[in-house]
């Protein structure tokens, strides 16, 4: 497994991440604002749950970390959100391993793994739990692999044991954004 670029592609994407809330928070301070304390008044740890889930057991071109921001822009505290992010990661990615248990049969299916989430099932296949592990730490995409592990017949308690690193990205990702919105709106 490319274990540099790997890394290389989380410090980028984790860099980028601090780099654009700095310029959202310095931009869009205001609007921004509202629709966050909104979001945190309206939908609060349910909406972060959701939005976990979703981005974790669909391949959709959306980042879970955004929900995160929001909601602490909205003034959720951080460890409130890392709950809720945290039960909701896990539950996308056991959603995503059903799916792809119960559904690789499918065309549907098919016309994903065949597409965007064919260097996932490469990976899952020569690595099996060292890729889930390494999707649950870095850019690749989690649901997909969370897919193709289901679909392969990965055990359940495996993949659960090693989605748990899915804490630490949570976590470590909010920290990052943390210190960007500190640095803008603090």
């Amino acid at each position: 497994m490319p274990t540099r670029r790997l890394l290389a592609q989380t410090a980028l994407v984790g860099g980028l991440a601090l780099v654009a809330m700095a310029i959202a928070g310095a931009v869009f301070r205001q609007p921004l604002l509202a629709v966050s304390a909104t979001f945190v008044r309206t939908l609060g740890g349910p909406g972060v749950l959701v939005g976990w889930w979703f981005c974790d057991s669909m391949p959709v071109p959306v980042v879970p970390d955004a929900f995160s921001a929001v909601a602490l822009a909205g003034g959720m505290s951080f460890w409130t959100i890392c709950a809720w992010a945290g039960v909701g990661t896990l539950l996308g990615g056991t959603t995503g391993f059903v799916i792809g248990r119960t559904l690789s049969h499918t065309p549907a299916y098919k016309r994903v793994m065949d597409g965007r989430g064919a260097e996932a099932r490469r990976l899952v296949e020569r690595y099996g739990i060292t890729a889930i592990a390494v999707a649950a730490l870095t850019p690749l995409p989690y649901s997909l692999a969370s897919w193709a592990a289901g679909a392969l017949g990965m055990g359940f308690g495996p993949f659960f044991a090693v989605s748990l690193l899915r804490a630490a990205r949570v976590v470590s990702h909010l920290w990052l954004i943390r210190l960007g919105l500190i640095n803008v709106l603090g």
